[in-house]
């Protein structure tokens, strides 16, 4: 087939354009180098960043596509050795799709992900290349692409300034070596966020070795190799491992609180310095996913549920929710992190995971891990969250539930399965973990059952019966669990779902005056009360309490003896002291006291109302403390 002149000249016009990039107009007319910031480096040096303007730039030889105005850094990749340090080896592996194929990480630097109707991508496909500059700058006019290349808000730095900046929130080597041991043996086999922990500890070794040899000495001198976006970004994700590392550290609790929020402090000013708003990295999404993990077992749940909107639209934004996208580990995360909160305050989901379905091996294979059935958990858990489906009454949708969990937690590894299994001290924590975790989705499903309901709902035995057994199971594995770790009662999660377990079995009229789950009661009341460990003045010791303050205690405690009292005399006898009449006890306990209904709000919600509603004697309860 002839191909005439005119097409040729296109092609090759074509070719020739994605091979081009762009020095600012000043550092082009005094033909010097220009490291593509905005303002670049030689523009703050001549002390003229207003005039540095790439809309007049001309074209200049160079290995890779890179749009107008974004950040390079060439001295980087020279002889570093340094792997996700670097500013352009940094995860080498991410692979990111679009569109119009599969991509390195080196060459997207400044990719953001468009869907397949957007103008970008149908320009992505229409050009011979899938990289093209004009498809890219379309998406710069169209104002789909961030252009500032230094983060916004913040002062207006120079290079040195910058650099200074980092130095002084740097990680020491005593503390690397002191934290990660405890995030790597303690935090991480419980939510595996590191989408590659062997290569995370080749770059950790590789920061060593640079601190070792200088490096970061010199205040006036800048080591191009850790200054740029995502060397600073890895080191983020190293300062957010160790604050939590430093949170379930052995050390005393108000040491422990303020080595962590350091910690956490200084890896969000590190993705600052970064830019991780405009140029999300993943070593910036993991570094985001631990810090709000950390928030939320620190008792901030709140605010890591709002910083997990930010991360999951940021990885939206590398395209990694998509099916084509080879890296779905730090999306994985964020479902389960976002599934488990949003569980929790009964919140409608952030993530959607139609974009890559599970494997159909996955319900045929035998010995799946705990990390493969967590993250089937969470999508139950999402499942739960959606909207009702048209047709199928909520008993018939918990039972469909309760069988894909009972499906998969069969296909698990011997361990999992049963504890009788468990060969190691791991095997037993991994299996009480998981233990909680299921019991807290079973209740979850089981919920539309245990709620008074006028409507008869279908299967509401076998509802109620698992619900039972679940907050029953949930309790006994977090006795067990914490006896052996303090993972249970350093993790949101956990001390969240036997809290909640608690509460039902204390208000539930089938668990309320069970002789098993009260003794269950008592020993969890027991175990967040520490009475061991008292102080000199009878209250609860700053060290073993965490987030959870007395006064929940008290409320717990409280709620539990004002069940008792129910239960052991009439209820004029509360009133006879006072002086006060009774008012008629209908024998329902929530209207008595107009509390709301505790199957419709989340339990957290209901612990702060009981302890903001005056409506008992806390000094009768002073023992338990």
């Amino acid at each position: 087939m002839a191909v005439s002149q005119d097409e040729a000249d296109r092609v090759l016009r074509l070719k020739s354009r994605a091979r081009e990039a762009h020095a600012c107009y000043p550092c082009r007319k005094r033909k010097v180098k220009c490291d593509g910031h905005n303002p670049c480096r030689t523009c703050f040096r001549r002390k003229h960043p207003h005039i540095c303007s790439y809309q007049l730039a001309g074209p200049r030889e160079t290995s890779s596509p890179v749009p107008a105005g974004s950040a390079r850094n060439a001295k980087s990749s020279e002889g570093s050795g340094c792997r996700n340090v670097d500013g352009d080896t940094a995860n080498d592996s991410i692979m990111t799709a679009d569109a119009g194929g599969i991509h390195s990480d080196e060459a997207s630097k400044n990719y953001v992900y468009s869907g397949d109707n957007s103008v970008v991508s149908i320009l992505r496909l229409r050009a011979s290349d899938a990289y093209d500059s004009v498809a890219r700058e379309v998406g710069s006019v169209l104002g789909l692409q961030n252009t500032f290349n230094a983060y916004p808000f913040m002062d207006s730095k120079t290079p040195h300034e910058r650099w200074h900046s980092l130095l002084e929130i740097l990680p020491q080597r005593t503390e690397v070596l002191k934290f990660f041991h405890y995030y790597r043996i303690t935090a991480y086999p419980f939510n595996p966020i590191l989408a590659d922990m062997d290569r995370f500890e080749s770059d950790l070794c590789t920061y060593l070795n640079g601190h070792a040899n200088g490096d970061f000495r010199d205040t006036d001198k800048i080591i191009d190799r850790w200054a740029s976006d995502k060397s600073i970004g890895h080191i983020s994700l190293l300062l957010a491992t160790l604050a939590a590392g430093a949170h379930y550290s052995d050390i005393e609790y108000p040491q422990r609180l303020e080595l962590t929020t350091d910690f956490a402090r200084r890896s969000f000013h590190a993705l600052r310095l970064a830019n991780f708003l405009f140029r999300p990295s993943l070593d910036i999404i993991q570094a985001l996913l631990i810090v709000g993990n950390t928030l939320q077992n620190m008792g901030q749940s709140d605010a890591a549920w709002a910083l997990l909107g930010t991360t999951t639209r940021l990885a939206q934004t590398m395209g990694l929710h998509t099916e084509r996208s080879t890296i779905h580990w730090p999306e994985s995360t964020i479902v389960w992190q976002d599934s488990l909160l949003c569980l929790c305050y009964d919140r409608p989901a952030i993530v959607s995971v139609s974009g890559w379905p599970l494997d159909n091996s996955f319900f045929e294979r035998q010995g799946l891990s705990y990390t493969e059935i967590m993250h089937f958990l969470t999508r139950v858990g999402l499942d739960i969250l959606g909207p009702e489906v048209s047709g199928i009454p909520p008993g018939d949708r918990a039972i469909e539930y309760l069988q894909h969990i009972d499906n998969v937690f069969q296909k698990s590894q011997p361990h999992l399965f049963a504890r009788d299994n468990c060969t190691s001290l791991q095997q037993n924590l991994e299996h009480l973990a998981l233990k909680m975790h299921t019991s807290f989705c079973v209740s979850v499903a089981c919920r539309p059952a245990m709620k008074q309901s006028q409507e008869p709902i279908s299967h509401s035995d076998i509802l109620r019966s698992r619900a039972k057994g679940s907050l029953i199971d949930a309790s006994r594995a977090f006795l067990d669990f914490q006896a052996l770790s303090v993972v249970p009662l350093r993790s949101w999660s956990m001390v969240h779902t036997v809290l909640s377990s608690t509460l039902l079995l204390c208000m539930w009229e089938e668990t309320r005056n069970d002789p098993e789950c009260r003794n269950l009661q008592q020993r969890v009341i027991d175990v967040f009360s520490a009475s061991d460990s008292r102080s000199d003045d009878g209250s609860m010791a700053e060290t073993d309490r965490q987030w959870l303050s007395a006064r929940h205690i008290r409320a717990l405690v409280t709620l539990r003896g004002a069940l008792d009292r129910e239960v052991d005399r009439p209820v004029e006898d509360e009133y006879t002291a006072t002086g006060q009449n009774a008012p008629p006890f209908n024998g329902n306990f929530d209207s008595y006291f107009e509390m709301p209904n505790a199957f419709d709000i989340s339990p957290v919600t209901y612990l702060d109302s009981i302890m903001n509603v005056p409506m008992f004697d806390f000094t009768q309860e002073g023992s338990f403390l």
